[in-house]
């Protein structure tokens, strides 16, 4: 069973205590018989490329700083 809160965009399998939103409280979920495909982690190289990146703006503003 998934749910799907119509007031916040909730996406989960798990609903409150009474049938409420976990996220925002509201009552306004609407049940679905399919759950929803969970993302796969992102890869290892996007996580390289994000390191690099900041490095790379780091190193910028340095350059900047000092000159």
């Amino acid at each position: 069973m998934a749910y799907l809160c119509k007031d916040c965009s909730y996406r989960g399998t798990k609903s409150g205590q009474v049938g409420e939103c976990p996220a925002c409280g509201s009552h306004n979920l609407s049940k679905r018989t399919t759950t929803f495909r969970e993302q796969p982690p992102p890869t290892k190289w996007r996580l390289v490329v994000l390191v690099a990146l900041w490095g790379f703006l780091i190193a910028l503003i340095i350059g900047k700083l000092v000159n």
